[in-house]
């Protein structure tokens, strides 16, 4: 679970050049999220027939991180993560 963390605290500090500072929760959530899919994911596959709880509750652990995070996004920056349209407000 630790290196699944770290390996996501990097990530973010990776993608923190490349996003505004607005957008950066966000990505991080969509992050989360994607870190907690794959790891579900390999616990499907690589335990079948063991016992699978470490995996599953370190996908769910990841999952809440990102639910939480995801409560102090404030609507305005998931519009600037997916982009500007031209429409007046």
């Amino acid at each position: 679970m630790a290196g699944i963390l770290l390996v996501t605290l990097l990530a973010t500090l990776g993608i923190r050049n490349l996003v505004p500072a607005e957008a950066l929760a966000p990505a991080i959530v969509t992050l989360l999220f994607a870190a907690g899919a794959v790891t579900a994911g390999l616990a499907l596959l690589c335990q079948a027939g063991r016992c699978r709880i470490t995996w599953f509750d370190l996908a769910g652990s990841l999952t809440f991180i990102g639910v939480v995070i995801s409560v102090l996004i404030d609507p305005d920056q998931l519009v600037r993560l997916c982009g500007v349209s031209e429409q007046p407000e």
